[in-house]
Parts: structure tokens; C-alpha cells; sequence
């Protein structure tokens, strides 16, 4: 009896091999795929994405943000928005992008200091030279270069040590704090004051890995959010962009009593 129905099972499995290929294989003519299958524990979600991008014309940074061009040489939205953002996930991700764009989505800028103005402090604010350099002659007998005694790094918002002195980021920001209280309560919007900000995809090299200036990939440096909130998981990700988009056009499934709409039972 097993061996009457095995050419039948064999045929079965080659079509839904067969039909399985054609449902997701790429639309003719470009590489974009059907369909993509999205496996979760909330239930397998279908994704229509040449319905999307070609039925709708929806453009691919629309969705694939970490490029400004429309292209076909995207990232897998997982390769940076994890399952979980986590010390795993901050080890590996850089492992799995194979893109400069991708890159600078996230680490979009680094800061150069300007011209802050030292004779301006001195000459039209009255400042002294020691209401900046240290007033204790055994640790500065004479105002000098900041980077004589405090070694370069990013700025963390800690206190030094006993006996070690702060980077100079974390030395200038303290003196700095003490008159600017504004400026450092605006985070980031406040760092253009004293700082050039160079955004990195205008300076993308075209070809070969982008070089991160390690200072400037601490999220921290500029940010007050922490990086979860900053870069959401692939849950939260999917969810924000799928039903964000649906929301905003007020069609299509979204809101909490849509899941069984994109969600396939488990």
C-alpha cells in the first residue's frame, strides 16, 4: 500500500517545491522577490513585496532607509534592527553589512571642534585665563594645552577617578557645563554650537569599507536615548514601519486587533 502512494507523494513533493520557487522567486525582469516569508512566534507573516514596491510603487529607501538611492542592492531589514539589541548583537551586526550606506544610517556624524572663540572668551567676556585652566598652580603652573595632560577619547559624563585624569572631552565638557548649562541640556541639538558636525553619507567613499572614527560609534556621545530606543528590534521595526505606513494612508491592516491580517496562525 506504502508503495502504491509513493510515486504519488514524490510528484506532491516536486509541484510544492515547484510551486513554492515561483511564489517567492524574484519578479522578471528585476531582483525583487514576490513574496517574502517572515517566521515568528506570533505566526508566519506573507509579505507581498513586489506588490509593494512594484504595484504601489512604493520606492525601496522608503522601507530600506540606509540608502538615499533607489536600488536593488539593499539590506536584509534584520541585518541591523536584531531580535533582540543586545552586547551579542553590538559584537556582530557590522559582521553581516556589506554596504557603507547601511553604515552611516546609524553612525551618521562625527564632530570636529570649531573656532570657539578663546581671545572672545578673554577679551569681550572678561574672562581670566584660570577661570578655564586649573587656579592650582601644582597641577598647571601656566595655562597650557588641554592635550598635554588629558588623552583624547569620547566623552563619557563620568567623573575621573581619584588620581586619573579625564579624557579631554570629558575634561573640556565639565569646564565648558559650568557656563553652558543650555547648550549640554540639548544633547545633540546642542553640539553644533561648539562643533562641526561632518554627516557621513555626504562623504561616503564610493568603494571600500567606511572607516568609523571609534569615538563617534557610542551612541551615548550625542544621544540621551539609549541605542534600543534609537534602534529598534526587528519587532518593533516591522511593526512601526508596516502599520506606521498603513496608519498614515488609513488603509490596510493595522492597530492592535489587525494581527490575524498579516499574522498567519501559529
Amino acid at each position: 500500500m506504502q508503495k502504491r502512494y509513493l510515486p504519488v507523494a514524490i510528484m506532491t513533493g516536486v509541484l510544492s517545491a515547484v510551486a513554492l520557487v515561483g511564489y517567492i522567486m524574484p519578479v522578471s525582469g528585476e531582483d525583487i522577490p514576490k513574496r517574502i516569508l517572515l517566521p515568528n512566534a506570533g505566526g508566519a507573516v506573507v509579505f507581498s513585496h513586489a506588490g509593494h514596491a512594484v504595484d504601489y510603487n512604493i520606492s525601496c529607501q522608503t522601507c530600506h532607509h540606509e540608502s538615499k538611492e533607489k536600488r536593488t542592492n539593499v539590506q536584509r531589514c534584520k541585518t541591523c534592527h536584531g531580535v533582540t539589541y543586545d552586547a551579542a548583537f553590538v559584537k556582530t551586526h557590522a559582521a553581516s553589512i556589506n554596504d557603507n550606506a547601511a553604515c552611516v544610517t546609524c553612525h551618521h556624524y562625527e564632530t570636529a571642534p570649531k573656532k570657539w572663540g578663546h581671545e572672545r572668551h578673554q577679551s569681550e567676556l572678561g574672562l581670566e585665563c584660570t577661570d578655564c585652566h586649573h587656579k592650582d598652580t601644582s597641577i598647571e603652573p601656566e595655562p597650557q594645552s588641554c592635550a598635554n595632560c588629558h588623552e583624547s577619547g569620547a566623552p563619557t559624563g563620568k567623573k575621573a577617578e581619584a588620581g586619573t585624569p579625564p579624557n579631554q572631552a570629558d575634561a573640556v565638557h565639565a569646564r565648558c557645563v559650568s557656563c553652558h548649562e543650555g547648550l549640554f541640556a540639548n544633547k545633540e541639538k546642542g553640539c553644533a554650537t561648539c562643533h562641526t558636525l561632518k554627516p557621513l553619507r555626504d562623504t561616503l567613499p564610493q568603494k571600500g569599507a567606511v572607516k568609523l572614527n571609534s569615538m563617534f560609534t557610542n551612541c551615548a556621545v550625542c544621544h540621551d536615548k539609549p541605542a534600543q530606543k534609537l534602534v529598534p528590534g526587528s519587532m518593533d521595526a516591522y511593526h512601526k514601519q508596516c502599520m506606521g505606513c498603513h496608519e498614515k494612508l488609513g488603509m490596510g491592516p493595522y492597530g492592535k486587533k489587525a494581527c490575524a491580517q498579516c499574522h498567519t496562525g501559529k
